[in-house]
């Protein structure tokens, strides 16, 4: 049998033969959409900071920082000035009370966190006027010059945070141990006025 063609055409294969495209395969629409929405969280995630060069600058301008935000109280201190100020009751003696006191914040002295909440729980007992009078009171044999001193910083640094007032301070320099609140008022950093009378 001759062919009609002169044999210029190979003889096509036998069966059907697949039907070739142009375009590449998709994969099914599901996974495209997955595909999609992850890339969409991924944006989202993670914004764009950049600018372009194109594009003015549009961040705001630094302005000058006055002071940094006042350091989170120290937590282990506070907990170990409190765990501190249990052992008064344990000394019934109003001049060994007065003395402790002291002392406690004279260890803290690089403690501001440590001394703010000694004065501040003292103050709340109601034992701030009594304790801090019996420490400056002539003659308490358990009381030391440092000590002193502690008391009057640690006064000057609870007047600069609120937790005690002027008015407490007047309050003191009138009760039961005024001389001796007179004395830490003339020791204290703000005016003597003060501990006067408005």
């Amino acid at each position: 049998m001759s062919r009609i063609d002169g044999g210029n055409r190979p003889s096509s294969p036998k069966g059907p033969v697949p039907e070739r495209t142009s375009t590449p395969e998709r994969p099914d629409t599901g996974a495209a959409a997955k595909a999609t929405k992850s890339a969409q969280v991924h944006r989202a995630v993670q914004p764009f900071h950049g600018r372009s060069d194109f594009e003015p600058d549009r961040r705001p301008a630094q302005r000058a920082v006055t002071a940094p935000p006042p350091p989170p109280l120290d937590a282990a201190a506070i907990a170990g000035a409190d765990a501190e100020l249990e052992l008064l009751s344990e000394f019934p003696d109003a001049d060994a009370q007065g003395g402790l006191a002291s002392a406690m914040l004279h260890a803290h002295a690089n403690e501001p966190a440590s001394q703010a909440r000694i004065v501040e729980r003292l103050k709340q007992d109601g034992r701030l006027e009594s304790l801090f009078g019996e420490v400056f009171r002539e003659g308490n044999p358990y009381v030391e010059q440092p000590h002193r001193k502690a008391v009057v910083r640690a006064l000057d640094t609870a007047m600069a945070r609120g937790t005690v007032t002027a008015g407490d301070l007047r309050a003191f320099a009138r009760g039961a141990y005024a001389r001796e609140w007179q004395q830490i008022g003339s020791e204290l950093s703000t005016p003597r006025a003060a501990l006067e009378k408005p």
